[in-house]
């Protein structure tokens, strides 16, 4: 006898949701390959995991925690598998010879796990949502935070911050679980979720006050001494756990401790002092009125806050438990001057459960006596006036993730119409240079050879391979890539000084005012001995939209208008003889 299987109108909306939440976060996603710094911080921990496949899982650095880029060395090692499965690679050299000339597949795992984690956050969210209150609270959650504009912005991006948030919130779930049945399984599945979060982003130890807030309202409702709530085994097994879930992740903070702790200072001094000089405005204020504004909405902040107090109302315990990190983490993220508006995603899914309770239970209270189809009527409205403002700039940021990046175009431009051995110069801003050489970001990245070698490829088998390699890509070389030298006013190319000027020069006007600089002796060349041949538009540099202003990419947070692709404007002039 076969037993018949049927969804429910709830699953069915789950899966609709789901759906939805896939689509916004795929569209556009392999935006700006091969170019390896379309999205800056993507390029460091590809890097990171080529590193830790040739053997060695020492970081160079611990501005991240490792489990990220141990995740994508595990991805890239099953793609590898599959590549030698259908005969795509002999060895390892081919793979290797893959990220050095044409990375894009690597890029696209990166990113493709980041919104894989998007979207299972969605699924957190009803989960949290349903537990916490009831099922419509749990897809209303789900639905806005499928469609939260700043959550779907960053699930595009193959960095930590959703892949955190997901764990986060994963842990979020059973922290409230905890709360509500005491049981030591939950108080571990909330430990080792917690221990995984902080093991992508510190912040994830933050977690610790939501879980000690939960532990303590069980200890009182089991009417257990007060002694209970620092040495209950629950909560000492929840402290273990994580720790233990953390050093899973990143092992070398405990094997390189000294090194850990000074590389995680300097990221709080990082965090307290602004990036890279510039300063905009303290993240209390500056995150409240540009990341949230712009990144869910007015009205979504509103139904947030007003959500704060219904939930406080009915249930004091849960609105504690729910609320503690995101404010915690909010006082945190906002005291320095460094305001990434990536900082904030974190909050984001916390604000949607928020705007849920917001959203049914002012429902709940207007239409509670109308039929049931008045009642999913004004449910779909409220949700339709909370969610417009991130639907609108999603959709705005999305399709221009599907249209050409300048930094191609003006690339291929340069192929078709610029003889092979060319000299060039390029000016650029710190988002990445025109890739015009095979292996030409690889060569960079890791060449010279003594960089290469410290990397990571120890073996003498991996050595000799890769020399060979960086040897094939340096004859294979197009064009004749000059360097200026500022201190001594002059270019260079493969150290030595040139005494004549490059035939052609590569100049970037960005958006992002406190980046766009050209130095004054390549600007007085530039009237004097050369000539305007080709311009690449990205933006209409006189409509002041508005940018994440410290971090290096082209797109705007807001506003759209006159951007017609990713990336910067792009000026190639060449000598006049």
């Amino acid at each position: 006898m076969t037993k018949n299987f049927s969804f429910s109108r709830s699953q069915i909306a789950l899966l609709v949701i789901l759906a939805g939440a896939v689509i916004v976060r795929i569209w556009g996603l392999d935006f700006g390959l091969p170019h390896p710094w379309a999205r800056p911080d993507e390029s460091r921990l590809v890097n990171m995991a080529i590193k830790f496949g040739q053997g060695d899982l020492n970081p160079p650095f611990f501005n991240y925690p490792t489990l990220y880029p141990y995740l994508l060395t595990l991805l890239f090692g099953l793609y590898y598998l599959v590549g030698r499965l259908f005969g795509t690679y002999g060895s390892v050299y081919d793979l290797v010879v893959e990220f050095a000339t044409e990375p894009t597949n690597f890029y696209l795992i990166d990113r493709a796990l980041s919104a894989l984690t998007g979207v299972l956050t969605v699924l957190v969210l009803y989960h949290i949502g349903k537990r916490l209150l009831d099922r419509t609270t749990g897809l209303v959650a789900s639905l806005l935070t499928a469609f939260a504009y700043l959550h779907v912005r960053d699930s595009h991006f193959g960095v930590t911050d959703v892949p955190m948030t997901f764990l986060i919130m994963l842990s979020v779930l059973f922290i409230v679980r905890a709360m509500q049945t005491g049981r030591l399984k939950d108080y571990a599945l909330a430990a080792i979720t917690a221990g995984l979060a902080a093991s992508t982003k510190y912040a994830g130890f933050m977690l610790l006050f939501p879980m000690f807030a939960a532990h303590i309202f069980v200890v009182k409702r089991e009417h257990q001494a007060a002694t209970k709530i620092a040495f209950d085994r629950r909560i000492l097994a929840f402290g273990v756990l994580m720790l233990a879930a953390f050093f899973l992740g990143t092992p070398y903070a405990l094997l390189e401790f000294p090194r850990f702790l000074t590389d995680l200072l300097s990221e709080a001094r990082h965090l307290d002092s602004g990036h890279m000089g510039v300063i905009l405005d303290r993240g209390w204020w500056y995150h409240l009125s540009f990341s949230l504004y712009y990144g869910v909405g007015w009205p979504l902040l509103l139904a947030a806050l007003a959500g704060i107090v219904l939930l406080a109302q009915s249930d004091f315990r849960k609105a504690v438990v729910l609320c503690i990190f995101p404010l915690l983490y909010y006082l945190w993220v906002g005291k320095g001057y460094t305001v990434f508006v990536r900082y904030i995603i974190p909050v984001i899914p916390f604000l949607c459960v928020l705007s849920a309770v917001t959203v049914t239970r002012l429902n709940r209270y207007i239409f509670d006596r109308r039929s049931s189809g008045i009642a999913l009527t004004a449910t779909v409205v409220l949700v339709a006036v909370v969610m417009t403002p991130s639907v609108y700039r999603l959709v705005r940021f999305n399709d221009l993730l599907t249209h050409t990046d300048s930094r191609l175009m003006a690339t291929d431009w340069i192929t078709e119409h610029l003889p092979a051995a060319s000299s060039i110069y390029q000016v650029n801003s710190g988002g990445g240079a025109l890739q015009l050489a095979p292996g030409q970001y690889f060569l960079e990245r890791y060449d010279r050879y003594e960089s290469l070698i410290a990397d990571g490829y120890q073996s003498d088998r991996t050595r000799s391979t890769v020399t060979a390699l960086v040897d094939s890509l340096k004859r294979a070389g197009t064009y004749r890539l000059w360097r200026f030298d500022g201190e001594k006013q002059q270019f260079m190319f493969e150290g030595w000084v040139q005494d004549s000027l490059p035939e052609y020069i590569v100049t970037e006007r960005v958006p992002l005012k406190h980046y766009d600089v050209t130095p004054g002796r390549i600007s007085d060349l530039l009237e004097a001995s050369y000539s305007l041949s080709h311009y690449t538009e990205a933006f209409d540099s006189s409509i002041g939209n508005a940018y994440d202003l410290q971090d290096h990419f082209y797109l705007p947070f807001d506003g759209f208008d006159g951007v017609t692709r990713p990336g910067p404007n792009i000026f190639i002039y060449e000598r006049v003889d």
